[in-house]
């Protein structure tokens, strides 16, 4: 199996350079993706800090750049209604034809304060589960079909025209540890991912994944948050007094035989986030270095 690897961006800022360049260094790096996440204010640092949007950021980027994949991890349904976001997808999929991957997620807990203050409803858990399945029903239909209709209880769509519909239909994946949002990637979409630092968790949920899949293929993926120096004690350095067990953290080495182990669960495609969002070299230490590694 081939290892794909992507990096996360600078997305927490207002500088247009430091943004654009660290997706084209990723891509002269050769990374094969690059990411944004679905935040309306960062996730630390308070709510006045600067943040990209996301779908206005990947629209961006699928012109900057020529070769990488470019991605979100994770589109929050809640956030967009579906079919302004098919549209989104198509238009973002014509610009960057076969280089989107739109990773789809429910939210979390961690969502409602962001929801709340733009307005914006926020659901109870089964509620937002089932509201990220009928998202996921609505971009595969207008995608796929040519006319997305659809109604339920978050959407109600009848014979609506879908131009431009790029070739290759954009990727979506699913993003999530929950049992019946696993089914849902298994069932009906083109890719998982699972976030986080626990192989044996990530294998559990890759196995539900592919048996919901039934023999039907799709991609397996990882992301996570990366801290990688010169040596263990640089990088332990680098953690300072973050939680340990949110990071992989190590010389490329150690960093490498870490993300093997999600590997051997398996994963084909790793997304690596750097705390330091590469400003300090880890976007080329990773890459020169643990890479290889993975790729042998």
């Amino acid at each position: 199996m081939t290892i794909r690897f992507g990096v996360t961006l600078p997305q927490f800022t207002g500088e247009r350079d430091r943004f654009v360049t660290g997706a084209l260094r990723a891509e002269d790096l050769g990374y094969d993706s690059v990411w944004v996440f679905d935040h309306l204010w960062p996730l630390g640092g308070g709510r006045e800090r600067p943040v990209l949007e996301a779908w206005t950021a990947l629209a961006y980027l699928a012109a900057a750049t020529r070769r990488v994949s470019v991605g979100s991890l994770v589109t929050r349904s809640s956030l967009r209604h579906p079919v302004l976001l098919a549209k989104m997808i198509a238009t973002v999929g014509a610009i960057a034809p076969g280089r989107l991957i739109c990773g789809l997620g429910s939210g979390d807990e961690l969502s409602r304060p962001e929801n709340e203050a733009f307005g914006l409803t926020y659901l109870s858990g089964v509620d937002r589960i089932n509201q990220l399945a009928s998202t996921l029903e609505v971009v595969t239909a207008y995608s796929s079909e040519g006319v997305a209709g659809h109604t339920d209880g978050f959407a109600h769509v009848t014979s609506l025209p879908t131009s431009p519909q790029p070739e290759p239909a954009p990727a979506i994946w699913i993003g999530g540890w929950a049992r019946p949002i696993l089914h849902l990637a298994g069932e009906g979409a083109d890719g998982w991912n699972g976030w986080g630092t626990d192989p044996r968790r990530f294998e559990r949920a890759a196995t539900t994944v592919r048996e919901a899949a039934a023999g039907r293929e799709l991609e397996l993926s990882w992301g996570g948050q990366v801290i990688v120096a010169e040596s263990d004690a640089a990088a332990s350095e680098a953690l300072g007094d973050r939680d340990p067990d949110q990071f992989i953290v190590g010389a490329p080495a150690t960093v490498a035989a870490k993300l093997r182990s999600f590997v051997d669960a398996g994963a084909g495609h790793l997304v690596a986030s750097f705390p330091d969002a590469g400003r300090r070299g880890s976007f080329e230490l990773f890459a020169e270095a643990v890479v290889p590694e993975l790729r042998v």
